[in-house]
């Protein structure tokens, strides 16, 4: 008798065990992660230094400055002096970012390799992405450095896991021939969550060549859509990726697929440390008629160019084959619209 009882609490201990355990697991599968590295110290480079541009200044910014006058006309700082150019000039440069998932948005070394200056990004990045911005920074070159180009590469101090269910993230560039009125429409408002700027019915805009849209006197560079319930599956085409090759991939086929170099620079930074958590990944492009199912599109005017790109993903821990995705190169001509986002697959 009393070894039945023994038996039977053992028994409803690890019956409540399971409960527990499948709680947790549901409750980590349905909750973003964020596992941080508090120890490690994100400190920046003594000679960068961050700096300020008005909206209206940002066409007239040039890589290299050689002269303080024209250099304070435009950059607002306090830390580059007029004696800094006695023996430096100074390099300029920007550094797109996601402006939700911003943290310690930092250069942290920099080293000089053949005819490029190659400045490191340290960042903590966070769940989520929206509309691009830029960060201005300065540095401090000799004149023989000068003739130099900058390449920014970029260094995630933490590790993510976020829903799955939450990454059909697009963004939308408006670039029209002519100063314009655009209005974009999202046909099936159920599948949004959040959108920025606020989406109501439409997004009505002022587009400018540059990209520039401005909303009620407020100036963005792309507006931004996050969507649910992007039930997708592998095909029986695509591209398996080996993760030290991802990177050279998405530049070879967002070009052919017709994003420029600025809207491609923005796609990686977004995706290239989710692709990179695993050895393979498996990728696809949604066709135009598949995007259109899920999201239909209406602009007014009606754009001459319009590319809308949906890289579908799935993790891979070795690799397998399938059938290699052809891929149309995209021409832009005229009035553009231009569209990119991505998903992984459960």
């Amino acid at each position: 008798m009393k070894k039945r009882i023994i038996i039977g609490i053992s028994l409803g201990l690890v019956g409540i065990g399971i409960v527990i355990l499948g709680f947790i697991l549901i409750k980590k599968d349905n909750n973003p992660e964020i596992i941080d590295s508090p120890e490690v110290v994100i400190t920046p480079l003594e000679d960068i230094y961050q700096v300020n541009i008005e909206y209206d200044e940002e066409e007239n910014v040039k890589d290299i400055y050689t002269d303080y006058d024209d250099f304070s006309k435009i950059i607002k700082t306090e830390s580059i002096k007029e004696e800094d150019f006695i023996n430096n000039n100074i390099y300029v440069f920007k550094v797109p970012y996601d402006t939700c998932g911003e943290r310690d948005f930092v250069p942290t070394d920099k080293k000089i390799e053949k005819n490029k200056i190659i400045v490191t990004v340290s960042y903590r990045a966070s769940c989520g992405v929206c509309a691009p911005d830029n960060i201005y920074f300065a540095m401090k070159v000799s004149k023989e450095e000068s003739e130099k180009e900058v390449e920014i590469k970029y260094n995630q101090i933490n590790k993510l896991s976020c829903d799955p269910n939450m990454d059909y993230k697009p963004i939308i560039y408006i670039y029209p021939t002519d100063e314009m009125e655009v209005e974009v429409k999202l046909l099936k408002e159920e599948n949004l969550t959040v959108t920025y700027p606020k989406y109501q019915n439409s997004w009505k805009v002022l587009a400018n060549p540059d990209g520039t849209l401005r909303i009620n006197d407020r100036e963005y560079y792309s507006l931004f859509w996050e969507g649910k319930n992007h039930n997708v599956s592998m095909k029986k085409d695509g591209f398996v990726v080996k993760r030290e090759n991802t990177e050279s991939f998405l530049e070879e086929k967002l070009e052919i697929l017709g994003l420029n170099q600025r809207e491609a620079n923005e796609f990686i930074i977004f995706w290239l440390s989710k692709l990179s958590e695993s050895p393979y990944n498996y990728i696809r492009f949604e066709t135009l008629e598949e995007i259109n199912e899920y999201m239909p599109i209406s602009i007014t005017p009606v754009p001459d160019t319009l590319i809308r790109i949906q890289m579908d993903y799935k993790p891979l821990n070795e690799k397998i084959e399938v059938e290699e995705q052809m891929l149309e190169k995209k021409e832009r001509n005229g009035y553009q619209v231009i569209e990119w986002g991505g998903s992984i697959i459960n």
